[in-house]
């Protein structure tokens, strides 16, 4: 009877030694995940397009700093702005590149809003805001040439200076700030960036922020050759613009 008793411990001592197995190896599995590096996710939308074409949704991916196919779904929502219980529009981004997350879809004139919603392969989701505007662009245009007719007289006294990089390579994203003052203090306005790119048809309109006494962003670069920014500064006394030429190489 003992003997039995001895071999019954015997044998739950040997199971308690294989359960604590498993759940070592369970903790450090969980340890593993729990140290996997963060994924990081940059989202870029144009703040404004011109009718007739596509808006163009970026989330780019990285990991450790380099960009990586770290994503599992990438969909973008969007609802005229103001709108919130009118129809929703989803839209799935596919992979282009490595890291690099995109769709392009056509919208009427008019002002948007909505969310981007991105799982990533940690299983974290990432949410936030988004909004962007569709322009008529002949009105844009008829607007553009009276400013030509007197804009130079309302940008009197306006300073620009580009602070930037005039050659960079394909994919890349070109950092790029402009000193704008007028009468010699900075000047307070809506600026933006229009990528002007050699066989790419469609305009991207990128905003800069002012950062100091400079107006800041980054530029991603598509297509090798030739691209033309083209600066719009715009306020209620005026509506700017200069071009700079940027040599983009393919690698």
């Amino acid at each position: 009877m003992k003997k039995r008793n001895m071999i019954t411990l015997a044998g739950v001592f040997v199971a308690g030694l294989v359960l604590s197995g498993c759940n070592d190896t369970k903790h450090a599995e969980h340890q593993t995940n729990a140290a996997s590096s963060q994924v990081e996710v940059d989202v870029k939308i144009a703040a404004k397009t011109d009718s007739g074409e596509a808006v163009r949704f970026l989330a780019v991916s990285k990991v450790d700093g380099k960009t990586a196919d770290s994503l599992e779904d990438v969909t973008f929502e969007i609802w005229p702005a103001g709108k919130k219980d009118s129809k929703h529009e989803k839209i799935k981004a596919e992979m282009t590149k490595t890291g690099n997350y995109e769709a392009n879809q056509k919208f009427d004139v008019g002002d948007y809003e909505g969310l981007y919603h991105i799982n990533d392969k940690n299983g974290i989701h990432h949410m936030d805001k988004l909004d962007f505007t569709v322009m008529d662009h002949s009105h844009e245009e008829a607007n553009e040439e009276e400013g030509h007719s007197a804009g130079h007289s309302h940008s009197s006294g306006l300073s620009i200076h580009y602070a930037g990089a005039d050659k960079a390579n394909v994919g890349e994203e070109l950092p790029v700030a402009y000193h704008i003052f007028k009468d010699q203090k900075v000047l307070k306005a809506n600026v933006q960036v229009e990528m002007i790119e050699e066989g790419v048809e469609k305009h991207t309109y990128i905003p800069l922020k002012l950062v100091a006494d400079q107006y800041e962003g980054t530029l991603p670069l598509i297509a090798a050759g030739k691209t033309t920014l083209r600066l719009h500064v715009e306020n209620a006394e005026l509506h700017h613009h200069e071009d700079q030429i940027i040599e983009v190489s393919s690698n």
